[in-house]
């Protein structure tokens, strides 16, 4: 179990690592307005989740790999301002992006869950969806009503394994 874990963590140092080169390589564009502090794992995250252009399931590829959307999220999702930086995102994130924040809310305040859930699905529309190997485009109300089951969040968190968090 513990190797597992020692597994997760370097797997996420490394794609953030390769994150930050991207981003300072220039081979990414950041459309974001402020610097992001690549030295700050939170900041690159929440970089990572606005920018979002797809909606990912916790295991991508032939290999299963979280991708490094999840990651970001599980940055996101253990830091103390959580519930402050979900709702941020679910305000200011591209599409995907808004769908990874309300996957984080999922856990706090059901009212302030329900809000957004309610947001999202008026604004309506259509989004990238990757799962295991399978890119396709899910509407946005769909994954709304996935996102509420709980799936998507307890996913998130455990490398893919759907477990009983809530």
């Amino acid at each position: 179990m513990r190797g597992h874990r020692i597994v997760l963590i370097a797997s996420m140092g490394w794609s953030l690592g390769v994150v930050a080169l991207a981003l300072k390589s220039g081979l990414i564009a950041p459309s974001i307005s402020p610097a992001v502090n690549i030295q700050d794992p939170l900041s690159l995250s929440v970089a990572v989740l606005k920018q979002a252009e797809s909606f990912k399931a916790s295991a991508v590829g032939v290999a299963g790999v979280p991708p490094n959307e999840v990651l970001a999220w599980r940055v996101v999702f253990s830091s103390p301002d959580r519930d402050e930086v979900f709702r941020d995102l679910l305000a200011t994130g591209s599409p995907s992006g808004r769908l990874y924040a309300l996957a984080g809310l999922w856990f706090g305040d059901a009212n302030e869950f329900a809000k957004g859930a309610a947001a999202l699905r008026d604004q309506g529309g259509s989004v990238a969806t990757v799962s295991g190997c399978i890119a396709s485009t899910e509407s946005v109300r769909a994954l709304v009503h996935q996102i509420e089951s709980g799936s998507w969040s307890r996913s998130f968190l455990m490398a893919g394994r759907f477990v009983n968090v809530r």
